[in-house]
Protein backbone atom coordinates (compact mmCIF):
# COMPACT_ATOMS: atom_id res chain seq x y z
CA UNK A 1 0.00 0.00 0.00
CA UNK A 2 1.33 3.20 -0.79
CA UNK A 3 2.64 6.08 1.53
CA UNK A 4 0.10 9.01 2.24
CA UNK A 5 -1.08 11.75 4.74
CA UNK A 6 -4.03 11.51 7.30
CA UNK A 7 -5.05 14.15 8.96
CA UNK A 8 -8.06 14.24 11.83
CA UNK A 9 -9.09 17.97 12.27
CA UNK A 10 -11.41 19.42 15.10
CA UNK A 11 -11.84 22.99 16.98
CA UNK A 12 -9.62 21.36 19.24
CA UNK A 13 -6.17 20.34 17.63
CA UNK A 14 -4.85 18.57 14.64
CA UNK A 15 -3.04 15.16 14.19
CA UNK A 16 -1.42 14.35 11.36
CA UNK A 17 -0.11 10.69 10.76
CA UNK A 18 2.20 9.56 7.68
CA UNK A 19 0.81 6.28 6.81
CA UNK A 20 3.54 3.45 5.38
CA UNK A 21 2.51 0.45 4.34
CA UNK A 22 -0.16 -1.07 6.24
CA UNK A 23 0.19 1.57 9.62
CA UNK A 24 1.82 4.15 11.36
CA UNK A 25 4.04 4.80 14.58
CA UNK A 26 2.84 7.60 15.69
CA UNK A 27 0.81 11.00 15.15
CA UNK A 28 2.03 14.84 15.42
CA UNK A 29 0.00 17.48 17.03
CA UNK A 30 -0.35 21.05 16.26
CA UNK A 31 -2.74 23.49 18.01
CA UNK A 32 -6.07 24.85 15.76
CA UNK A 33 -4.77 28.23 15.88
CA UNK A 34 -2.62 30.24 13.54
CA UNK A 35 0.48 29.49 15.45
CA UNK A 36 -0.48 25.60 14.72
CA UNK A 37 -1.35 26.43 11.34
CA UNK A 38 2.13 27.79 10.27
CA UNK A 39 3.74 25.29 11.94
CA UNK A 40 1.76 22.61 9.88
CA UNK A 41 2.56 24.57 7.13
CA UNK A 42 6.63 24.09 7.65
CA UNK A 43 5.66 20.51 8.07
CA UNK A 44 4.37 19.65 4.95
CA UNK A 45 6.97 21.35 3.52
CA UNK A 46 9.13 18.59 4.26
CA UNK A 47 7.44 15.93 3.11
CA UNK A 48 7.34 14.59 -0.37
CA UNK A 49 4.41 14.92 -2.43
CA UNK A 50 2.14 11.78 -1.39
CA UNK A 51 -1.63 11.56 -1.45
CA UNK A 52 -3.40 13.34 2.00
CA UNK A 53 -7.01 12.05 3.65
CA UNK A 54 -8.39 14.78 6.31
CA UNK A 55 -11.02 13.56 9.01
CA UNK A 56 -13.49 16.45 10.53
CA UNK A 57 -15.00 16.28 13.87
CA UNK A 58 -17.27 19.03 14.51
CA UNK A 59 -20.34 20.21 15.95
CA UNK A 60 -21.41 21.63 12.66
CA UNK A 61 -22.14 18.65 10.61
CA UNK A 62 -25.84 17.66 9.01
CA UNK A 63 -27.16 14.13 7.83
CA UNK A 64 -30.20 13.84 6.20
CA UNK A 65 -31.56 10.57 4.81
CA UNK A 66 -34.10 11.14 1.69
CA UNK A 67 -36.02 9.39 -1.02
CA UNK A 68 -35.93 10.41 -4.52
CA UNK A 69 -37.21 8.86 -7.87
CA UNK A 70 -35.12 6.08 -9.17
CA UNK A 71 -32.83 7.86 -11.65
CA UNK A 72 -30.00 6.85 -13.24
CA UNK A 73 -26.94 8.75 -15.52
CA UNK A 74 -26.74 12.43 -16.11
CA UNK A 75 -30.23 12.80 -15.15
CA UNK A 76 -29.23 11.17 -11.59
CA UNK A 77 -26.43 13.65 -11.33
CA UNK A 78 -28.11 16.49 -12.06
CA UNK A 79 -31.08 15.70 -9.65
CA UNK A 80 -28.39 15.39 -6.62
CA UNK A 81 -26.84 18.38 -7.58
CA UNK A 82 -30.29 20.24 -7.04
CA UNK A 83 -30.99 18.60 -4.15
CA UNK A 84 -27.68 19.23 -2.53
CA UNK A 85 -27.44 23.46 -3.28
CA UNK A 86 -31.26 23.26 -1.97
CA UNK A 87 -30.27 21.74 1.25
CA UNK A 88 -26.12 22.99 1.89
CA UNK A 89 -26.16 26.44 -0.58
CA UNK A 90 -23.67 28.04 1.88
CA UNK A 91 -20.83 24.99 2.08
CA UNK A 92 -18.90 23.68 -0.65
CA UNK A 93 -18.43 20.36 1.76
CA UNK A 94 -21.57 18.27 1.26
CA UNK A 95 -21.95 14.82 -0.99
CA UNK A 96 -24.65 12.28 -1.36
CA UNK A 97 -24.32 8.56 -0.91
CA UNK A 98 -27.17 5.68 -2.20
CA UNK A 99 -28.11 3.69 0.14
CA UNK A 100 -30.53 1.30 -1.36
CA UNK A 101 -34.01 1.58 -2.55
CA UNK A 102 -37.40 1.49 -0.85
CA UNK A 103 -39.64 -1.43 -0.45
CA UNK A 104 -42.74 0.48 -1.67
CA UNK A 105 -44.45 0.40 -5.45
CA UNK A 106 -42.32 3.13 -6.31
CA UNK A 107 -38.97 1.81 -5.23
CA UNK A 108 -37.10 4.86 -4.70
CA UNK A 109 -33.36 5.39 -4.08
CA UNK A 110 -32.65 6.06 -0.54
CA UNK A 111 -29.71 8.54 -0.32
CA UNK A 112 -27.73 9.25 2.86
CA UNK A 113 -26.97 13.42 2.75
CA UNK A 114 -24.42 14.60 4.61
CA UNK A 115 -22.67 18.17 4.65
CA UNK A 116 -20.22 19.97 6.62
CA UNK A 117 -21.97 23.15 7.49
CA UNK A 118 -19.31 25.03 8.85
CA UNK A 119 -16.88 24.96 5.77
CA UNK A 120 -14.16 27.96 7.65
CA UNK A 121 -13.34 25.33 10.12
CA UNK A 122 -11.00 23.70 7.51
CA UNK A 123 -10.69 26.61 4.63
CA UNK A 124 -7.41 27.58 6.07
CA UNK A 125 -5.95 23.43 6.43
CA UNK A 126 -7.08 22.45 2.73
CA UNK A 127 -5.96 25.66 1.34
CA UNK A 128 -2.20 25.42 3.01
CA UNK A 129 -2.36 21.65 2.01
CA UNK A 130 -2.95 23.08 -1.66
CA UNK A 131 -0.53 26.12 -2.03
CA UNK A 132 2.45 23.15 -0.90
CA UNK A 133 1.15 21.13 -3.86
CA UNK A 134 0.11 18.34 -2.04
CA UNK A 135 -2.97 16.41 -3.49
CA UNK A 136 -5.95 16.13 -1.65
CA UNK A 137 -7.37 13.35 -1.92
CA UNK A 138 -10.73 13.37 0.20
CA UNK A 139 -12.40 14.69 3.20
CA UNK A 140 -14.40 12.89 5.33
CA UNK A 141 -16.42 13.32 8.38
CA UNK A 142 -15.73 11.01 11.58
CA UNK A 143 -18.71 9.03 11.53
CA UNK A 144 -18.36 7.73 8.36
CA UNK A 145 -14.79 6.30 9.07
CA UNK A 146 -16.28 4.17 11.77
CA UNK A 147 -18.28 2.16 9.57
CA UNK A 148 -14.79 0.60 8.77
CA UNK A 149 -15.07 -0.35 12.12
CA UNK A 150 -18.02 -1.88 12.71
CA UNK A 151 -17.26 -4.20 9.39
CA UNK A 152 -13.79 -5.33 10.84
CA UNK A 153 -15.96 -6.11 14.36
CA UNK A 154 -18.56 -7.70 11.98
CA UNK A 155 -21.42 -6.33 13.94
CA UNK A 156 -24.96 -7.06 12.37
CA UNK A 157 -27.37 -5.28 15.29
CA UNK A 158 -30.60 -4.16 13.26
CA UNK A 159 -29.94 -0.65 15.92
CA UNK A 160 -26.45 0.17 16.63
CA UNK A 161 -24.85 2.93 18.38
CA UNK A 162 -21.24 3.83 18.41
CA UNK A 163 -19.95 5.82 21.41
CA UNK A 164 -16.65 6.92 21.78
CA UNK A 165 -14.94 10.06 23.71
CA UNK A 166 -13.36 11.94 21.25
CA UNK A 167 -10.85 15.55 21.45
CA UNK A 168 -14.08 17.56 20.50
CA UNK A 169 -16.30 15.81 22.67
CA UNK A 170 -18.41 12.70 23.14
CA UNK A 171 -19.10 11.35 19.39
CA UNK A 172 -22.62 8.61 19.27
CA UNK A 173 -23.01 7.65 16.15
CA UNK A 174 -26.19 5.38 14.57
CA UNK A 175 -26.72 3.09 12.21
CA UNK A 176 -29.33 0.76 11.23
CA UNK A 177 -29.36 -2.00 8.95
CA UNK A 178 -25.24 -1.23 8.87
CA UNK A 179 -26.21 1.94 6.92
CA UNK A 180 -25.56 5.47 8.75
CA UNK A 181 -28.58 7.28 9.54
CA UNK A 182 -27.15 10.44 11.84
CA UNK A 183 -24.39 11.56 14.88
CA UNK A 184 -24.19 13.89 16.94
CA UNK A 185 -21.07 15.36 19.00
CA UNK A 186 -21.71 15.88 22.76
CA UNK A 187 -19.25 18.47 24.20
CA UNK A 188 -18.16 17.54 27.37
CA UNK A 189 -14.55 16.76 28.50
CA UNK A 190 -13.34 13.37 27.63
CA UNK A 191 -12.39 12.60 31.23
CA UNK A 192 -12.83 13.98 34.79
CA UNK A 193 -16.86 13.19 34.30
CA UNK A 194 -18.75 10.97 35.98
CA UNK A 195 -20.13 7.86 34.18
CA UNK A 196 -23.69 8.72 34.27
CA UNK A 197 -23.22 12.24 32.52
CA UNK A 198 -22.63 9.60 29.20
CA UNK A 199 -25.33 7.31 30.40
CA UNK A 200 -27.35 10.53 30.39
CA UNK A 201 -26.13 11.51 26.99
CA UNK A 202 -26.55 7.63 25.48
CA UNK A 203 -30.12 7.84 27.01
CA UNK A 204 -30.78 11.39 25.32
CA UNK A 205 -29.65 9.74 21.77
CA UNK A 206 -31.87 7.20 22.49
CA UNK A 207 -35.15 9.46 22.62
CA UNK A 208 -33.58 11.49 19.79
CA UNK A 209 -33.76 8.63 17.43
CA UNK A 210 -37.20 7.80 18.37
CA UNK A 211 -37.97 11.23 18.11
CA UNK A 212 -36.47 10.90 14.58
CA UNK A 213 -38.89 8.14 13.83
CA UNK A 214 -35.61 5.96 13.08
CA UNK A 215 -36.51 3.38 15.83
CA UNK A 216 -38.79 3.44 18.64
CA UNK A 217 -38.49 2.84 22.18
CA UNK A 218 -39.35 -0.72 21.82
CA UNK A 219 -36.31 -1.83 19.98
CA UNK A 220 -33.46 -3.23 21.19
CA UNK A 221 -30.51 -1.02 20.62
CA UNK A 222 -26.79 -2.11 20.99
CA UNK A 223 -24.42 -0.52 21.99
CA UNK A 224 -20.37 -0.67 21.40
CA UNK A 225 -18.69 1.98 23.96
CA UNK A 226 -14.85 2.86 22.33
CA UNK A 227 -12.88 3.01 25.44
CA UNK A 228 -9.42 3.42 24.33
CA UNK A 229 -7.83 4.09 27.83
CA UNK A 230 -9.91 1.55 29.80
CA UNK A 231 -11.90 4.34 31.62
CA UNK A 232 -15.38 3.46 31.21
CA UNK A 233 -15.58 -0.08 32.61
CA UNK A 234 -18.91 1.02 34.87
CA UNK A 235 -20.64 2.38 32.02
CA UNK A 236 -21.42 -0.87 30.45
CA UNK A 237 -23.22 -1.98 33.51
CA UNK A 238 -24.76 1.41 34.02
CA UNK A 239 -26.65 1.81 30.56
CA UNK A 240 -27.86 -2.03 31.23
CA UNK A 241 -29.43 -0.98 34.34
CA UNK A 242 -31.14 1.98 33.35
CA UNK A 243 -32.24 0.58 29.96
CA UNK A 244 -33.37 -2.75 29.79
CA UNK A 245 -33.75 -2.82 26.16
CA UNK A 246 -30.06 -1.60 25.34
CA UNK A 247 -27.04 -4.52 24.51
CA UNK A 248 -23.54 -2.65 25.78
CA UNK A 249 -20.21 -4.37 24.61
CA UNK A 250 -17.13 -2.71 25.38
CA UNK A 251 -13.84 -2.43 23.29
CA UNK A 252 -11.11 -2.02 25.67
CA UNK A 253 -7.81 -0.77 25.00
CA UNK A 254 -5.99 -4.11 23.88
CA UNK A 255 -8.89 -5.56 22.18
CA UNK A 256 -8.79 -2.37 19.48
CA UNK A 257 -4.97 -3.58 19.58
CA UNK A 258 -5.74 -7.09 18.42
CA UNK A 259 -8.73 -6.69 16.86
CA UNK A 260 -8.32 -3.63 14.57
CA UNK A 261 -4.48 -4.22 14.02
CA UNK A 262 -3.26 -1.26 15.39
CA UNK A 263 0.12 -0.87 17.55
CA UNK A 264 -0.03 0.10 20.95
CA UNK A 265 2.16 3.26 20.69
CA UNK A 266 0.22 4.35 17.56
CA UNK A 267 -3.32 4.28 19.67
CA UNK A 268 -1.63 5.97 22.57
CA UNK A 269 -0.13 8.84 20.24
CA UNK A 270 -3.57 10.83 19.79
CA UNK A 271 -7.15 10.41 20.53
CA UNK A 272 -7.92 10.14 17.06
CA UNK A 273 -5.04 7.38 16.56
CA UNK A 274 -7.79 4.98 15.87
CA UNK A 275 -9.83 6.72 13.40
CA UNK A 276 -6.27 7.07 11.57
CA UNK A 277 -5.54 3.67 10.92
CA UNK A 278 -9.38 3.10 10.13
CA UNK A 279 -8.95 5.82 7.19
CA UNK A 280 -5.47 4.79 6.18
CA UNK A 281 -6.77 0.84 5.92
CA UNK A 282 -10.13 2.10 3.55
CA UNK A 283 -11.34 5.76 2.22
CA UNK A 284 -15.34 5.96 3.04
CA UNK A 285 -17.51 6.20 -0.26
CA UNK A 286 -18.46 9.57 0.91
CA UNK A 287 -16.07 12.03 0.05
CA UNK A 288 -16.68 15.58 0.62
CA UNK A 289 -14.13 17.40 -1.60
CA UNK A 290 -15.36 18.52 -4.75
CA UNK A 291 -13.95 18.41 -8.04
CA UNK A 292 -11.64 21.47 -8.02
CA UNK A 293 -10.15 20.50 -4.57
CA UNK A 294 -9.16 16.96 -5.70
CA UNK A 295 -7.74 18.24 -8.91
CA UNK A 296 -4.35 17.55 -7.42
CA UNK A 297 -5.04 14.46 -6.43
CA UNK A 298 -6.33 13.35 -9.80
CA UNK A 299 -3.24 14.26 -11.60
CA UNK A 300 -1.29 12.42 -9.04
CA UNK A 301 -3.12 8.90 -9.73
CA UNK A 302 -2.96 9.81 -13.64
CA UNK A 303 1.20 10.22 -13.45
CA UNK A 304 1.92 7.10 -11.01
CA UNK A 305 -0.72 5.32 -13.91
CA UNK A 306 2.06 6.62 -16.07
CA UNK A 307 5.01 5.69 -14.44
CA UNK A 308 3.29 2.01 -13.87
CA UNK A 309 2.38 2.05 -17.59
CA UNK A 310 6.11 2.93 -18.47
CA UNK A 311 8.20 0.27 -15.86
CA UNK A 312 4.89 -2.61 -17.22
CA UNK A 313 6.17 -1.41 -20.85
CA UNK A 314 10.24 -1.44 -19.95
CA UNK A 315 9.47 -4.42 -17.60
CA UNK A 316 7.46 -6.64 -21.19
CA UNK A 317 10.70 -5.11 -23.25
CA UNK A 318 13.16 -6.39 -21.20
CA UNK A 319 11.35 -10.03 -21.01
CA UNK A 320 11.26 -9.48 -24.79
CA UNK A 321 14.54 -8.64 -25.39
CA UNK A 322 15.69 -11.65 -22.57
CA UNK A 323 13.52 -13.86 -25.02
CA UNK A 324 15.18 -12.63 -28.25
CA UNK A 325 18.71 -13.17 -26.74
CA UNK A 326 17.52 -16.68 -25.69
CA UNK A 327 16.70 -17.45 -29.55
CA UNK A 328 19.62 -15.76 -31.00
CA UNK A 329 22.06 -17.84 -28.49
CA UNK A 330 19.92 -21.08 -29.02
CA UNK A 331 19.40 -20.52 -33.16
CA UNK A 332 23.48 -20.02 -33.27
CA UNK A 333 24.19 -23.55 -30.94
CA UNK A 334 21.64 -25.26 -33.35
CA UNK A 335 23.88 -23.69 -36.39
CA UNK A 336 26.79 -24.49 -35.06
CA UNK A 337 26.07 -27.65 -34.40
CA UNK A 338 24.48 -28.14 -37.76
CA UNK A 339 27.68 -27.17 -39.35
CA UNK A 340 29.92 -29.31 -37.70
CA UNK A 341 27.34 -32.26 -38.11
CA UNK A 342 27.87 -31.71 -41.82
CA UNK A 343 31.42 -31.19 -42.19
CA UNK A 344 31.52 -34.54 -40.28
CA UNK A 345 29.07 -36.26 -42.91
CA UNK A 346 31.13 -34.81 -46.19
CA UNK A 347 34.38 -36.08 -44.44
CA UNK A 348 32.15 -39.52 -44.16
CA UNK A 349 31.16 -38.73 -47.67
CA UNK A 350 34.68 -38.13 -48.76
CA UNK A 351 35.96 -41.72 -47.20
CA UNK A 352 33.59 -43.64 -48.50
CA UNK A 353 33.54 -42.16 -52.23
CA UNK A 354 37.11 -43.22 -52.18
CA UNK A 355 35.99 -46.22 -52.02
CA UNK A 356 33.70 -46.47 -55.13
CA UNK A 357 34.04 -47.67 -58.71
CA UNK A 358 34.81 -45.44 -61.22
CA UNK A 359 31.54 -44.36 -63.16
CA UNK A 360 31.52 -45.20 -66.86
CA UNK A 361 31.04 -41.61 -67.85
CA UNK A 362 31.69 -38.22 -66.56
CA UNK A 363 28.53 -36.54 -63.94
CA UNK A 364 27.15 -33.95 -66.81
CA UNK A 365 26.25 -37.09 -68.97
CA UNK A 366 24.69 -38.76 -66.34
CA UNK A 367 23.00 -35.85 -65.60
CA UNK A 368 22.10 -35.20 -69.36
CA UNK A 369 20.52 -38.67 -70.16
CA UNK A 370 18.50 -38.08 -66.82
CA UNK A 371 16.93 -34.98 -68.25
CA UNK A 372 16.53 -36.37 -71.55
CA UNK A 373 14.45 -39.86 -70.11
CA UNK A 374 12.53 -36.90 -67.84
CA UNK A 375 11.71 -35.11 -71.26
CA UNK A 376 10.54 -38.79 -72.84
CA UNK A 377 8.55 -39.67 -70.07
CA UNK A 378 6.59 -36.36 -69.94
CA UNK A 379 5.72 -36.89 -73.87
CA UNK A 380 4.39 -40.25 -73.78
CA UNK A 381 1.06 -41.01 -74.00
CA UNK A 382 -1.02 -44.26 -72.61
CA UNK A 383 -4.59 -45.38 -74.50
CA UNK A 384 -6.36 -45.00 -71.13
CA UNK A 385 -7.91 -41.64 -71.99
CA UNK A 386 -9.55 -43.25 -75.05
CA UNK A 387 -10.31 -46.50 -73.45
CA UNK A 388 -12.40 -44.41 -71.06
CA UNK A 389 -14.37 -41.78 -73.84
CA UNK A 390 -14.73 -45.42 -75.72
CA UNK A 391 -15.91 -47.29 -72.62
CA UNK A 392 -18.07 -44.54 -71.63
CA UNK A 393 -20.26 -44.05 -74.76
CA UNK A 394 -20.59 -47.96 -74.82
CA UNK A 395 -22.83 -47.53 -71.87
CA UNK A 396 -25.68 -45.66 -73.45
CA UNK A 397 -25.59 -48.60 -76.90
CA UNK A 398 -25.83 -52.01 -75.09
CA UNK A 399 -26.63 -53.43 -78.73
CA UNK A 400 -22.90 -52.73 -79.64
CA UNK A 401 -20.37 -54.65 -78.98
CA UNK A 402 -16.65 -54.39 -79.59
CA UNK A 403 -14.58 -56.99 -81.26
CA UNK A 404 -11.63 -55.43 -81.60
CA UNK A 405 -9.39 -51.80 -80.43
CA UNK A 406 -6.33 -49.98 -81.85
CA UNK A 407 -4.38 -47.09 -80.10
CA UNK A 408 -1.52 -45.13 -81.67
CA UNK A 409 0.28 -42.03 -80.54
CA UNK A 410 2.57 -40.17 -83.29
CA UNK A 411 1.72 -37.74 -85.94
CA UNK A 412 -0.18 -39.73 -88.04
CA UNK A 413 -2.99 -41.54 -87.53
CA UNK A 414 -3.47 -45.22 -87.13
CA UNK A 415 -4.16 -47.61 -90.38
CA UNK A 416 -7.22 -49.52 -88.68
CA UNK A 417 -6.08 -52.67 -91.44
CA UNK A 418 -2.38 -52.60 -91.11
CA UNK A 419 -3.13 -52.55 -87.22
CA UNK A 420 -5.53 -55.96 -87.81
CA UNK A 421 -2.47 -57.68 -89.98
CA UNK A 422 -3.90 -56.80 -93.47
CA UNK A 423 -2.57 -55.05 -96.32
CA UNK A 424 -3.42 -51.23 -96.60
CA UNK A 425 -1.67 -48.20 -98.19
CA UNK A 426 0.82 -45.78 -96.33
CA UNK A 427 -0.53 -43.62 -93.56
CA UNK A 428 0.17 -40.30 -94.19
CA UNK A 429 -0.09 -37.24 -91.66
CA UNK A 430 -3.21 -35.64 -90.65
CA UNK A 431 -4.39 -32.72 -92.61
CA UNK A 432 -3.20 -29.51 -91.79
CA UNK A 433 -1.62 -31.35 -88.39
CA UNK A 434 1.70 -30.72 -89.62
CA UNK A 435 4.27 -32.53 -86.84
CA UNK A 436 1.99 -32.54 -83.78
CA UNK A 437 1.40 -35.38 -82.33
CA UNK A 438 -2.13 -36.75 -81.30
CA UNK A 439 -3.51 -40.20 -80.25
CA UNK A 440 -5.21 -41.86 -83.63
CA UNK A 441 -7.21 -45.71 -82.83
CA UNK A 442 -9.69 -47.81 -84.82
CA UNK A 443 -12.70 -49.39 -83.16
CA UNK A 444 -13.76 -52.83 -85.00
CA UNK A 445 -17.37 -54.12 -83.68
CA UNK A 446 -20.98 -55.09 -84.54
CA UNK A 447 -24.59 -54.63 -83.80
CA UNK A 448 -26.36 -57.51 -82.01
CA UNK A 449 -28.99 -58.92 -82.54
CA UNK A 450 -29.48 -58.24 -85.97
CA UNK A 451 -32.39 -59.61 -88.05
CA UNK A 452 -31.31 -57.89 -91.84
CA UNK A 453 -32.65 -54.50 -90.36
CA UNK A 454 -29.71 -52.43 -91.97
CA UNK A 455 -31.25 -49.32 -91.73
CA UNK A 456 -31.75 -49.63 -87.66
CA UNK A 457 -28.51 -50.67 -87.36
CA UNK A 458 -26.86 -47.60 -89.69
CA UNK A 459 -28.76 -45.34 -87.08
CA UNK A 460 -27.50 -47.02 -83.63
CA UNK A 461 -23.86 -46.70 -85.35
CA UNK A 462 -24.33 -42.82 -85.91
CA UNK A 463 -25.74 -41.68 -82.90
CA UNK A 464 -22.44 -43.73 -81.54
CA UNK A 465 -20.04 -41.96 -83.23
CA UNK A 466 -22.25 -38.86 -82.95
CA UNK A 467 -21.57 -39.31 -79.10
CA UNK A 468 -18.26 -39.60 -79.17
CA UNK A 469 -17.80 -37.02 -81.88
CA UNK A 470 -19.73 -35.06 -78.58
CA UNK A 471 -16.50 -35.28 -76.25
CA UNK A 472 -14.22 -32.27 -75.64
CA UNK A 473 -11.37 -34.30 -75.86
CA UNK A 474 -12.45 -35.99 -79.31
CA UNK A 475 -10.83 -33.78 -82.40
CA UNK A 476 -12.38 -36.16 -85.23
CA UNK A 477 -14.44 -39.78 -85.63
CA UNK A 478 -14.61 -41.18 -89.09
CA UNK A 479 -16.96 -43.75 -89.79
CA UNK A 480 -14.58 -46.56 -91.88
CA UNK A 481 -16.79 -49.26 -92.77
CA UNK A 482 -20.96 -49.97 -92.18
CA UNK A 483 -22.83 -52.67 -92.24
CA UNK A 484 -24.26 -51.82 -95.83
CA UNK A 485 -22.46 -49.47 -98.42
CA UNK A 486 -25.15 -46.57 -98.73
CA UNK A 487 -22.89 -44.45 -101.01
CA UNK A 488 -24.71 -43.23 -104.05
CA UNK A 489 -21.68 -43.29 -106.18
CA UNK A 490 -21.71 -47.14 -106.22
CA UNK A 491 -23.23 -49.03 -108.76
CA UNK A 492 -25.96 -51.98 -108.07
CA UNK A 493 -24.66 -55.39 -108.96
CA UNK A 494 -25.44 -59.29 -107.94
CA UNK A 495 -27.99 -60.80 -106.31
CA UNK A 496 -29.62 -60.91 -102.85
CA UNK A 497 -28.04 -64.52 -102.45
CA UNK A 498 -24.65 -62.67 -102.46
CA UNK A 499 -25.64 -61.40 -98.69
CA UNK A 500 -26.38 -64.41 -97.41
CA UNK A 501 -23.15 -65.20 -95.71
CA UNK A 502 -23.53 -61.49 -93.56
CA UNK A 503 -26.92 -62.41 -92.72
CA UNK A 504 -27.21 -61.79 -88.50
CA UNK A 505 -24.35 -59.67 -88.27
CA UNK A 506 -23.58 -56.05 -88.45
CA UNK A 507 -20.21 -54.94 -88.09
CA UNK A 508 -18.59 -51.56 -88.50
CA UNK A 509 -14.99 -49.47 -87.69
CA UNK A 510 -14.68 -46.67 -86.40
CA UNK A 511 -11.37 -43.74 -86.65
CA UNK A 512 -11.37 -41.85 -83.60
CA UNK A 513 -9.05 -39.01 -83.16
CA UNK A 514 -7.99 -37.07 -80.12
CA UNK A 515 -6.71 -33.47 -80.05
CA UNK A 516 -3.14 -32.44 -79.32
CA UNK A 517 -3.73 -31.98 -75.82
CA UNK A 518 -5.85 -34.91 -74.70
Amino acid sequence: MSDKLLIALSARQVSVARWQGRRFDGCLLFAYSDTGLDEFRGYLATLSRMPVYMIVDAVEEDYRVESLPHTFGIDRAQLLKRKLKQHYRNSPYCNALLQGRDTGKRRDDRYLFCALTNPGLIDAWVAAILELGMPLAGIYLLPTVSLCLVEKLKLRSTNLLVVSPESSGLRLTCLRGQKLRLSRLARIEASGIPITQYAAEISNTRLYLHAQRVMTLEERLSVLIVDRHDSLGRLEYTIGRDNPNVDCRRLGHQDIIEQVGISAAALDSTVDALYLHLLGLRAPAINLAHGNITFGHRQHQARRGIHALAALSAFGAAVWCAFTAYQIFDTTSETAQATRQTTALQAQYTIAARQFPAAPTSSENLQRAVEVSQRIGATTRSPDAMMGLVSHALADYPSITLKAFGWKYGSTEIDPETSRGLPAPHSAPVPGTGSVRRQSGFIAGEVRPFRGDYRAAIEVINRYADSLSRQPQVAEVRIIKLPLNISPSLTLSGNTSDSAENSGKAEFRLLLILKPTA
